[in-house]
């Protein structure tokens, strides 16, 4: 749980990150706070790829961009996979990694799950954490006179934590009573 604790404290330095690098595209932290503040992540997401399509002239800092709205996508599905899970249960027949599982928003599914284990979480934790600082090297980039250069090294994503659906079972009606 401490890891995962840290995994949320890292993402939320990301997330901040991400917010502040699309407010340099939209002009400043005034306009774009109130432009960001109703948007959720997959909306900031389309909407900093958009603006430094427009806008970006030098292609490694476009490579740059899009690589990290493609790490942003990943750890935060993985985040929420694990963070927003109501329970960890083991089936050590299926897999030896502990099933986190939570609510669905298809309605053919209750719940969905990932597997997921202690070397899953920290490999998001760390994640979280380089494309943070990924984030904030640009974000210097754009809001310093002097423009120092954004080192261009990418890092390794961590696996996607795939959702397996948990099928919805429809109660049996009551047999109906035949009179005859």
């Amino acid at each position: 749980m401490l890891a995962l604790s840290h995994l949320v404290l890292m993402w939320n330095w990301a997330e901040h990150n991400f917010n502040v690098l699309l407010w340099q595209y939209v002009g400043d932290l005034t306009t774009g706070s109130m432009y960001t503040a109703g948007l959720g992540n997959q909306s900031r997401a389309d909407a900093l790829l958009a603006l430094a399509r427009l806008h970006e002239k030098d292609e490694d800092i476009l490579g740059r961009i899009l690589f990290a709205a493609k790490a942003f996508g990943r750890i935060k599905d993985n985040r929420n996979s694990l963070v927003h899970a109501h329970s960890i249960a083991y089936a050590p027949d299926d897999d030896p990694k502990p099933r986190w599982i939570r609510a669905s928003k298809n309605p053919k599914n209750i719940h969905v799950f990932c597997y997921a284990g202690y070397d899953d979480i920290i490999a998001n934790l760390e994640g979280a954490a380089q494309l943070a600082q990924f984030l904030l090297d640009l974000v210097i980039y754009y809001s310093s006179p002097m423009r120092p250069a954004p080192s261009l090294e990418i890092f390794a994503l961590p696996d996607a934590l795939t959702p397996h659906p948990v099928p919805r079972i429809e109660p049996e009606p009551p047999p109906q009573s035949s009179e005859g």
